[in-house]
């Protein structure tokens, strides 16, 4: 009678343990970013409005665009091996640079946010997954656990390229070898969720447009869909036309996101060849997608502003104006006191005078 008084005793502790752990589990799952970003894209629905995703390449860039207003951002492998390595995108960047530049951003989000507003969302560009399956693997369950709401993972062949810079020149892997991918990811994504307790959207891409046609896209991304994707895309579809061929082929319910690039050509054929593009992020809504791609405005702006300063700043002997002489209009160099602002000094200081004092 003792002995079975003390397993009933053992049994429900158990029980209550285990409701307990239940419920953290559902509450964590629910609050995660990965269940945000799925909220965020199916409140935005209810307008019809598409969210915006501005790329960034580091924690300064996440923390700039967090600052002016997005929910979500995108953690662009072109963005990171450009800032990183000062390299092209075309498979350079390893899977570990890119998990340590996903919890720098994270990190950085976390901090520069408050208790009223929670650190905006980050999708990563997982490229092809860094490897085969196992490195798929590691790939998804790496950037779950560095803190991503989302990740992607495309069909080139390695070493892969940027589509745009590419052009014709990518490669993509047959369907049925992107197919072994997408079901990898997939089985990391859920070990992420139930063994780790990290939840993780899966986005599946296809860059196959000019290798291979619309048709294939098109029955990629449906294939795609069918294995059980969160979010489904195409990169560098050429019209608006197909955009929305691909929509209509897709199940209503599933999440889109359509991506582009500012181009900014200097020659009216090419002009002309990408007439209509960029779409506004209210276009990309009324075509139906959910998420609003820009990879790399952040870096080329970047850019562009280094290489004005830089060219004045050897021109005037080290002295670059905050303004212009002939328009009198307010240059982009930031004042010092802005960028203590931006990286969070006066965050810190108050921190810090909380608990240390002279």
């Amino acid at each position: 009678t003792k002995s079975l008084s003390i397993l009933c005793c053992i049994s429900s502790i158990y029980l209550i343990v285990a409701s307990f752990l239940t419920t953290t589990t559902a509450l964590s799952s629910s609050s995660s970013p990965a269940s945000r970003l799925r909220n965020l894209c199916l409140t935005s629905r209810k307008t019809s409005s598409a969210i915006a995703l501005p790329g960034v390449h580091d924690a300064l860039s996440a923390i700039i665009f967090a600052e002016s207003g997005a929910n979500a951002l995108f953690l662009s492998g072109f963005g990171v091996t450009a800032s990183r390595l000062g390299s092209p995108d075309a498979g350079l960047l390893t899977q570990t640079e890119m998990e340590d530049a996903t919890k720098c951003v994270v990190s950085a989000l976390s901090l520069s946010s408050s208790s009223q507003s929670p650190p905006s969302l980050l999708m990563v560009d997982g490229d092809t997954g860094y490897g085969g399956a196992a490195n798929i693997r590691r790939t998804i369950r790496g950037l779950a656990c560095a803190g991503a709401a989302a990740v992607t993972i495309e069909d080139q062949t390695f070493p892969k390229r940027c589509t745009y810079a590419a052009g014709t020149g990518v490669s993509t892997v047959p369907r049925s070898e992107s197919m072994s991918r997408i079901n990898a990811a997939i089985a990391a994504r859920e070990e992420a969720k139930h063994i780790d307790g990290n939840d993780i959207l899966l986005v599946a891409r296809t860059d196959c447009r000019l290798e291979r046609g619309l048709e294939e896209v098109i029955e990629r991304c449906k294939t795609y869909e069918a294995l059980g994707a969160d979010i489904v895309y195409a990169e560098n579809l050429q019209s608006r036309q197909e955009y929305e061929a691909l929509r209509s082929s897709l199940k209503g319910e599933t999440l889109t996101m359509l991506a582009q690039l500012q181009l900014y050509p200097n020659d009216e054929d090419e002009k002309r060849r990408i007439q209509g593009a960029p779409y506004t992020i209210d276009d990309v809504g009324d075509m139906g997608y959910d998420l609003a791609l820009f990879g790399v405005t952040g870096l080329q702006s970047a850019v562009g502003a280094l290489q004005g300063v830089a060219r004045e700043f050897f021109a005037n002997k080290g002295i670059v104006s905050s303004r212009d002489d002939n328009t009198d209009i307010v240059r982009t160099m930031a004042s010092f006191e802005e960028v203590k602002r931006v990286v969070g000094f006066s965050k810190l200081d108050e921190f810090e005078s909380r608990y240390y004092h002279d």
